[in-house]
């Protein structure tokens, strides 16, 4: 699609606008001529540790500028990025690391201890500090192995079909399982995500989600544009209006159940926050009626986006346009929709033979383009399920219009969005399941306080267990970091005919019939 590589890209950006400002964090300002510097020093200290082309680099770090350091320098020289999603845990940690085949760690001192863990079950070679205070016995300073290597040209030879990343998502089963991207898949993504999504030259772009994951995205279209990408390091609405304010921040990705907080308070503070024009959400649902309220407070800034490990950001997308004539015409339907298929995705709603279905009917989404991950790493019974012939069944199941508006019904690998985290309902119902008193579970998303899902459990208690609710929140918690649940206690759980839980019965005890978006 396009004649270059991750690597190529930023030296471009770094020729383009040298001078300029390319990342903000805190007080730091770091050029596009600093930026390749760094970049470069970083790759080649990773290769200085005996890496070779193609040999994977595992991350685990919070948001800050040795994360894109380290990030863009492995690319750069043609190594394979693992990241490490920092809200999973240890088990998770060590599974990614051991099944990736990982050769290095990089880490930064907060996960210093948890790195310590990893190591000790895993096949890494190296692990390798950001923090100089916080190296661990053996291991590396990132700024002392940068020290020794050169900043000049030079890339290691890297193709657009090699390795780029391997991302992990929860999926069905609750272990993670690698979804593996080449270069050339990434670009189209980074490509299309500057035509689709609003954004523009210069924009500066505050990263409130994760660098890892869905944030990162965002960084190099930036970059190509000669904008600014500021460092803000997790959502507080307080702490990203001040950003928005002192930095003239443009654009900004909030997962949706940070959205109504961010619109609440930019209500209290227009003025600060009239630089900002463009505001992408996406990853969970959302109630119509509050975005119809975003829109009137903050006027049509509002872009859409739907997308999957698999394909990342980049299956169907809501305009600002759309959301401006949904709120002008008075037909506010497609604000229940997931937007349109972007042009480089071929979408079709397909029955259980893969036969594309009429408007109205409800199928599976399927999709293919240049996007489109390769394979899952290590899993080729899974990878053969997913892709056939090029096209990517998404296991989400939806309708469409006549308009090309899709809604989407369900998603059937139950990952629900809740309080920025991604979590698999089935994990959580193991965790439950593994108290000794509950004899079944079952975890859906209900509606928030605020956008997005909250984890909603239907517990049925062994007969004579002495066991609360109180107990249950308590445990899940102390098992999985930061995610809360609410739990119910039942007699029974409806099952379809299959014997699986029915989460459509048991959604419509709770959703009601409130208008429901899943993106």
């Amino acid at each position: 699609m396009f004649d270059h590589t991750i690597g190529s890209l930023v030296e471009r950006c770094a020729l383009a606008y040298g001078p300029e400002i390319a990342v903000v964090h805190g007080e730091k300002r770091i050029t596009y001529r600093e930026l390749i510097s760094r970049i470069r020093r970083a790759g080649r200290a990773l290769r200085g540790l005996g890496l070779e082309k193609g040999d994977r680099v595992a991350i685990l770090m919070a948001d800050r500028p040795e994360l894109l350091d380290v990030y863009y320098g492995a690319l750069w020289a043609g190594l394979v990025v693992v990241p490490l999603n920092t809200r999973l845990r240890v088990a998770d940690h060590q599974h990614i690391v051991c099944d990736s085949g990982a050769s290095v760690l990089v880490h930064d001192a907060p996960h210093a201890e948890r790195v310590a863990r990893i190591r000790g079950t895993s096949g890494v070679d190296a692990v390798v500090c950001a923090d100089p205070g916080a190296v661990l016995p053996g291991g590396h300073a990132l700024d002392r192995l940068m020290a020794d290597q050169s900043d000049g040209p030079g890339a290691p030879e890297v193709g657009q079909d090699d390795l780029y990343g391997i991302y992990y998502t929860l999926g069905t089963t609750g272990q993670p399982k690698g979804v593996v991207h080449s270069h050339r898949t990434v670009i189209a993504v980074l490509f299309s995500e500057m035509v689709e999504l609003g954004l523009g030259a210069r924009d500066r772009f505050a990263h409130v989600a994760p660098l890892t994951h869905a944030g990162g995205g965002f960084v190099l279209p930036v970059w190509l544009r000669g904008g600014t990408n500021v460092i803000v390091g997790g959502f507080d609405a307080d702490a990203l209006v001040e950003v928005i304010a002192r930095e003239r921040v443009t654009a900004t990705l909030v997962a949706p159940d940070r959205l109504y907080r961010l619109v609440d308070r930019m209500s209290r503070a227009r003025a600060e926050t009239a630089t900002l024009s463009t505001v992408i959400y996406g990853g969970a649902p959302v109630d119509r009626r509050r975005l119809l309220h975003a829109i009137e407070t903050c006027g049509p800034i509002f872009t859409q986006l739907y997308g999957q490990t698999e394909a990342p950001n980049q299956l169907t997308v809501l305009t600002k346009r759309d959301h401006a004539v949904a709120v002008a015409s008075g037909d506010h339907l497609p604000l229940s929709s997931c937007g349109r298929p972007v042009a480089i995705t071929n979408l079709r709603i397909v029955d259980g033979e893969r036969r594309e279905v009429p408007a109205g009917r409800e199928g599976e989404i399927e999709a293919r383009g240049p996007h489109v991950m390769l394979r899952y790493w290590n899993r080729r019974a899974e990878t053969e399920r997913a892709l056939r012939g090029g096209r990517l069944l998404t296991g989400d199941r939806a309708v469409t219009d006549d308009r090309g508006f899709v809604y989407i019904s369900r998603r059937e690998r139950e990952v629900i969005v809740a309080n920025g985290a991604t979590v698999p309902a089935r994990e959580i119902e193991s965790i439950l399941t593994a108290h000794h008193g509950v004899r079944e579970a079952c975890v859906v998303g209900i509606p928030g306080r605020e956008m997005g899902d909250a984890l909603k459990a239907v517990v049925v208690p062994d007969p004579g267990a002495a066991v609360s609710e109180e107990d249950l929140v308590r445990w899940v918690a102390e098992r999985v970091g930061g995610v809360f649940v609410l739990v119910e206690f039942a007699t029974a759980l409806p099952h379809t005919s299959l014997g699986m839980y029915d989460k459509a019965a048991v959604r419509s005890g709770v959703w009601g019939r409130r208008p429901r978006q899943a993106c």
